[in-house]
């Protein structure tokens, strides 16, 4: 899917419609989120509890990343915004004056991406393609058949990537469904099934970079899939 990119929304998502926003954590605006402090207590004891400053403070930028972007929609400063973690694992976010809406989150490599709808439930996920040496093994374990038939005869770069675009699929609907990988591990076949979930529009693909896999699934059609890619801190503030 080729999403249309977007300056930044100025109000929520229509519906079947989600914005997708790409935040690189390598640039020195985003880095410096971490500094605001706009995090929670249980975000800062969670950084304190990482092993190295380095990954301590991307917890940061991260978890600030997601509060600036709830809030723009909010129209509070990222402070305001309230995040409780579901019985299954999946954030949500608190009402602000009655005010909420699904959203997701993922991150990997230095791109950290967070979606936002109006549907029941979303979700997001992104993957940086990388080197998977027992991805046939994985795919007989957790993938249902026409999933590994697309397997079939690939190699090198073409089964990596192939598996990388399924296996960031299955993420997102799991996250979509709000128990995460635990229902692979259940062998929930039909909520995870990535062609049926596509051919009713309830999942969709996008590459924001060419090394970058990125999947959405909503519990409605998707339509439209907004790209988001701040290049400053202007709308944080």
């Amino acid at each position: 899917m080729n999403p249309s990119r977007t300056s930044l929304p100025r109000s929520l998502p229509e519906d079947e419609v989600v914005d997708v926003w790409i935040l690189d954590l390598t640039a020195p605006w985003c880095d410096a989120l971490a500094d605001r402090n706009i995090t929670s207590g249980a975000d800062r004891a969670r950084a304190d509890r990482m092993a190295t400053d380095t990954l301590r403070r991307r917890l940061l930028v991260r978890r600030s990343a997601m509060r600036c972007v709830l809030a723009h929609y909010l129209g509070r400063g990222a402070e305001a915004v309230e995040i409780v973690t579901a019985p299954g694992g999946k954030p949500v976010l608190v009402p602000v004056d009655g005010a909420t809406f699904p959203f997701s989150v993922g991150h990997s490599g230095d791109l950290y991406g967070v979606a936002v709808g109006t549907s029941k439930s979303i979700g997001f996920d992104i993957e940086r393609r990388r080197r998977v040496p027992r991805a046939e093994g994985i795919a007989s374990r957790w993938f249902d058949a026409a999933e590994g038939r697309a397997l079939d005869g690939l190699e090198g770069e073409d089964l990596e990537r192939e598996f990388m675009r399924i296996w960031t699929a299955k993420e997102a609907l799991a996250k979509r469904h709000g128990a995460g990988l635990r229902l692979m591990m259940r062998g929930d076949t039909e909520v995870l099934d990535t062609e049926a979930a596509a051919s009713g529009g309830r999942l969709r693909w996008l590459s924001p970079r060419d090394e970058y896999h990125v999947a959405v699934a909503s519990t409605d059609p998707i339509r439209t899939v907004r790209l988001v890619i701040p290049e400053t801190d202007e709308w944080t503030r």
